[in-house]
């Protein structure tokens, strides 16, 4: 009789902890393991599962209902749920709702590990922060992204059971098409991910023949959309808008951006590596950047700041042997970052 593992994360919609806790699902689905997976709320259904896995949403929607309350019902939800299934070990993704999961199941006997996936020192809402202080030392064990985000939590936790394990890259291939004078991005279109530092950095570039390929959609497309109009490069900026496969916009590009102004472990990023593509990101880990070192395998650059962002993409518009050789190191990430490797840490933390 395999193990089962019960996944619980926000849905299916298309965002990084859904698309982390969907390709795991399938993974351990694909290797023999029952898996279920447990949504705290309902959404589009953009990630898919493959077909053996047992999916459940609730019933009951939070629009239009009382922050309060739909947390209230989600930890009923989760109470009465779990048993149901009936897993061998639980895995849950997201620190606004791990520390519901660990409440709505105190004194079960289900064994609950959780997966912290945002930036270590961003601001969680009060309950959810002062829960988390409480319970995650109670955790059977907490997944850490970064080695920096585990020092963050042993701080603000006072747990001790924290491992660490990188994000798996889920690995881009060239297809055939001609690589263009183009820079790509891909996130949300929210301010959090700093597009409209990349369009400004844009704009002051002199070489006038490259383009920037947007991906992605948020409540700050139109705004966007009138920045570039703006700076003057609105006919050379493409808003792809959210697509599922965009490896035909990171073939045609030569470089990638990532802009943000808060990460956690950014997929985009190394799976722009992957490509590979010539990478420049914010250094949102307080000098402890753990993915890129700088001038070897991409560029750093402090997050929110137009000038150097804009030298960075000048240099390498410029200097076609450091794009080259950027580019070449960034190729590594897909042996450092193996998806398989990466879930087997999983599977090693999970079914102890």
């Amino acid at each position: 009789m395999p193990k089962h593992i019960l996944i619980i994360n926000n849905g299916l919609a298309g965002g990084g902890i859904e698309r982390a806790s969907v390709s795991l699902a399938n993974h351990f689905h694909r290797i023999g393991y029952k898996v279920s997976v447990l949504a705290l709320y309902q959404s589009e259904k953009f990630f898919r599962l493959d077909n053996g896995i047992f999916f459940l949403e609730p019933s009951f929607s939070r629009k239009n209902t009382n922050k309060i309350l739909y947390l209230s019902k989600m930890v009923k939800y989760i109470r009465k749920s779990v048993p149901k299934i009936n897993p061998d070990t639980i895995l849950a993704f997201g620190e606004w709702t791990n520390p519901f999961v660990l409440l709505a199941l105190k004194g079960t006997k289900y064994s609950v590990y959780v997966s912290d996936r945002m930036h270590p020192l961003a601001k969680l809402p009060v309950l959810s922060d002062f829960l988390r202080k409480t319970l995650y030392k109670r955790a059977a064990g907490i997944i850490a992204q970064s080695n920096f985000a585990k020092t963050v939590l042993q701080e603000k936790t006072k747990a001790e059971n924290i491992h660490v394990i990188y994000n798996p890259v889920n690995v881009i291939d060239k297809i055939g098409c001609e690589v263009k004078n183009r820079i790509v991005t891909v996130g949300r279109l929210e301010q959090v991910k700093g597009h409209r530092y990349l369009i400004e950095s844009f704009s002051r570039i002199p070489n006038k023949d490259w383009e920037l390929s947007i991906v992605g959609s948020g409540s700050q497309r139109s705004e966007l959309e009138s920045l570039a109009d703006l700076m003057g490069v609105r006919n050379r900026v493409i808003f792809h808008g959210h697509l599922i496969d965009f490896r035909q916009q990171m073939s045609e590009a030569q470089i990638f951006v990532l802009p943000s102004l808060k990460e956690g472990y950014p997929n985009a990023l190394i799976e722009a590596m992957s490509v590979p593509l010539s990478c420049i990101a914010t250094d949102t880990f307080y000098g402890q950047n753990e993915i890129i070192t700088h001038g070897e395998n991409g560029l750093l650059v402090q997050p929110g700041n137009v000038d150097e962002l804009t030298r960075a993409l000048q240099s390498l518009i410029e200097n076609k042997h450091l794009r080259e050789k950027v580019k070449a190191k960034a190729f590594g990430v897909r042996q450092k970052l193996n998806f398989d490797s990466i879930a087997d840490q999983y599977l090693k933390v999970i079914m102890q």
